[in-house]
């Protein structure tokens, strides 16, 4: 509750200008218990981050289960529509954690864990170390990044489709 209200809070004023009040008001919880279970508003932000990444990381482990595959290609295929379809579903938080407008070094730490998160992922392809093999890697999470955008801003799922199909599409003769 108090993650979902402070998102709500972020996405309307901004991490800069949001306050613990704007939150406490939006979430109907004490000041004090907010800062028991976060410690603070970048914390706080922090909090919604792992959140979402855990969902994300769920999404996908359940579509691997779901569609095991052999071939890396498709298996690669299914990590990248799973992660789209989680940032549809978590589109409220995707233009929050997007806006620019967030705590100091928070850039690098998303920068980080996406990065992990696809080197797992694309371990599947057995990408090589070469300088085309590192180009590939940054090209990959680019694609999937602004992907992500793409679909995060759309309203209906259905609007959000063709995006993952045409990032899949993208992703598939980079990588075929």
């Amino acid at each position: 509750r108090i993650e979902d209200a402070a998102t709500a809070v972020f996405g309307a004023h901004g991490f800069t200008e949001a306050t613990m009040a704007d939150i406490v008001e939006a979430s109907g919880a004490s000041i004090g218990s907010i800062y028991h279970h976060f410690g603070g508003k970048k914390e706080l932000f922090l909090a919604i981050f792992e959140r979402m990444s855990a969902d994300t990381d769920r999404r996908i482990a359940e579509a691997r289960e779901a569609t095991p595959s052999t071939d890396p290609q498709h298996a690669f295929e299914v990590n990248v529509r799973a992660y789209l379809q989680a940032m549809w579903v978590n589109r409220r938080v995707v233009h929050v954690l997007a806006s620019g407008d967030v705590p100091a070094g928070f850039d690098r730490l998303r920068r980080k864990v996406m990065l992990t998160t696809f080197l797992r992922w694309a371990s599947v392809l057995e990408l090589d170390t070469s300088p085309r093999g590192k180009l590939l890697r940054r090209v990959l999470i680019d694609v999937m990044a602004e992907s992500a955008l793409m679909v995060a801003r759309c309203a209906q799922e259905s609007d959000a489709a063709p995006i993952m199909d045409a990032a899949i599409e993208s992703i598939g003769r980079l990588t075929g």
